[in-house]
């Protein structure tokens, strides 16, 4: 008769971990990075529009400027967030921001600037990054 409670015990704590399994939010999209510009993150989902963007980098890399563009499918107010947290840990200082009918961010670190602007979209986000020197 022990025996049998027990197993049942153990079949209740393996439907409970089942359970947990299964009710557990799956993980964020990894993030990516704005390439060429590895200092600057952009959330996981997103994906950059090459028609509309466009960089320019000098032969010996001294020079960098880039206007990109990305879609994803995060709302406008996470999209904020992200940003946010992640330039501030990439080293950016925010100089200010602006709400009006989207989000833009400036920011700035030893010789570069780089605004983000960002909108809503029907589906989630749109991301506009305009980086290059000071």
């Amino acid at each position: 008769m022990f025996l049998v409670f027990s197993g049942g015990c153990t079949s209740l704590k393996n439907l409970d971990l089942e359970l947990e399994k299964e009710s557990s939010p799956p993980p964020p999209d990894p993030i990516i990075l704005a390439h060429p510009f590895t200092d600057v993150s952009v959330p996981g989902g997103f994906e950059k529009d090459q028609s509309k963007s466009f960089v320019y980098e000098s032969g010996s890399g001294s020079v960098k400027v880039g206007r990109l563009f990305f879609k994803g499918s995060s709302n406008m107010k996470d999209t904020v967030e992200f940003f946010q947290d992640e330039m501030t840990n990439h080293g950016w200082t925010l100089v200010n921001s602006m709400t009006h009918g989207g989000k833009i961010l400036n920011y700035q670190k030893e010789g570069s600037v780089c605004t983000v602007i960002i909108q809503s979209s029907m589906l989630g986000s749109r991301v506009e990054i305009q980086i290059g020197p000071k």
